[in-house]
């Protein structure tokens, strides 16, 4: 009884709680990442991820930083505006709609690749800003809908597995199926009556126009993600080596959901009135964390690839090392942006990125046609150690925190968890 209250305790923290949930969400999305690359294979594994990066960078496209402006506006005029930005995101989905599907027509003489990027494109649209709305204002319901995101697609695929043999349709099926139902759940987690929903844009415009420039941000950081694997493809790379590309470059990101499970909360505690030393907090936790995950990955990743994923991913280990060098940096810009989009800073945002994604485009034509996949890792982790850096740098000068402050744990911090086990009064404050 007493351990399920200290359970209790611990998870009544935003921050822990946002920790746990990522924790389980990695565990989960490696089964998931098991069973989806030993059903597609590293070729099938290829072409779907040229499909989803092209329907992500597209659906960045129609958000219009709508989403980026909503806690902006939430802390500046100190009112409720959750059911007018639901009404503008069904606007927008609903016109989306109707132009992807001509867009699509008019794709289908040229490649099946742009025909379901287009239709896909407005899905995850609506899904990425209604989740951003639920995540400001209730980041653990957030998190809950992750894994139970992340459990039906495991249940999915070992159906797909036991009942198919895979090839290019149930690969499409798999991608659409799973984004629906992305989005069934990202709509129950508005919380309101489906009746209440008005589709509109009356009144958007102001949403746009500070959104204009954390959009342009939003997509430069994209390019910084995305742009290997679209340029591998149109470098002529085959998709089997993109398939393990994509694989290297997953197990890599999933060392950063720890960042991301704080980033989520911090954006939530800072639109609602929390200030920069709660990012240095924050961003001390993240590294020594991230740090620690990393030498885990150092270690076993080798055997571990073989074993989970099959022979045929081996060469992901490489890929996934090379990115890891540059995962600490992503620390500390994802934490920090967080902070610079909430306190209106949002050219600075822009700027860095821009010579990040220009630094990432030019490292990758260089080196593609020479390296393949190992020159695209490169890339990336030139652009992660730059961005990282830079956002490092600027957010010292800005706030006058010493860079030790962001990097080092303190003993005040160890005290803070320790006050979260023993004593629930204090579990808001932390």
């Amino acid at each position: 009884m007493e351990s399920e209250n200290m359970i209790k305790k611990i998870m009544n923290n935003d921050y822990i709680f946002s920790v746990v949930a990522k924790i389980i969400t990695v565990i989960t999305g490696i089964i998931y990442s098991i069973l989806y690359s030993r059903y597609l294979g590293a070729e099938l594994r290829g072409t779907a991820s040229v499909i989803t990066n092209y329907a992500e960078m597209a659906s960045l496209i129609m958000c219009l930083g709508v989403y980026q402006a909503y806690p902006f506006f939430k802390k500046k005029n100190k009112k409720d505006i959750y059911l007018e930005y639901i009404n503008y995101i069904f606007g927008m989905l609903c016109i989306y709609i109707l132009v992807a599907s001509i867009i699509a027509i008019y794709m289908s003489h040229i490649s099946n690749i742009y025909v379901f990027a287009s239709l896909l494109a407005p899905v995850l649209m609506a899904i990425k800003q209604l989740n951003y709305v639920v995540m400001i204002e209730n980041p653990k319901l957030r998190n809950t809908a992750s894994i139970k995101l992340e459990l039906f697609d495991i249940l999915f695929l070992i159906i797909l597995m036991l009942c198919t043999k895979v090839n290019y349709i149930y690969c499409i099926i798999f991608l659409i199926t799973k984004n629906i139902v992305y989005l069934i759940i990202a709509i129950s987690n508005l919380k309101i009556n489906i009746t209440e929903i008005r589709p509109t844009l009356r009144g958007i415009m102001p949403y746009i126009k500070y959104g204009f420039i954390p959009m342009l941000t939003v997509i430069l950081m994209e390019i910084n993600y995305k742009i290997d694997v679209l340029m591998l493809e149109k470098m002529n790379v085959s998709m089997v080596d993109i398939g393990i590309y994509s694989l290297g470059v997953m197990l890599a990101q999933k060392i950063w959901l720890i960042p991301d499970a704080l980033k989520d909360v911090l954006l939530s505690k800072l639109a609602k009135g929390r200030e920069a030393n709660e990012v240095a907090r924050i961003s001390r936790f993240s590294f020594t964390i991230t740090i620690a995950l990393i030498i885990i990955m150092i270690i076993i990743g080798k055997p571990l690839i073989t074993v989970m994923y099959g022979s045929e991913y081996s060469s992901a280990y490489l890929v996934t090392l090379i990115i890891l060098s540059g995962v600490l940096g992503m620390t500390f810009y994802k934490l920090i942006y967080s902070y610079n989009v909430v306190n209106g800073h949002k050219n600075i945002n822009f700027i860095i990125l821009s010579f990040t994604a220009l630094i990432n485009i030019i490292i990758n034509y260089l080196l593609i046609p020479k390296n393949g996949m190992i020159g695209a890792a490169i890339a990336s982790l030139v652009s992660y150690c730059f961005c990282g850096i830079v956002f490092l740098m600027y957010f010292c000068y800005k706030t006058k925190i010493n860079i030790f402050n962001m990097i080092c744990i303190k003993k005040d911090d160890i005290k803070s968890i320790s006050k979260i086990i023993r004593r629930n009064n204090n579990v808001s404050k932390i």
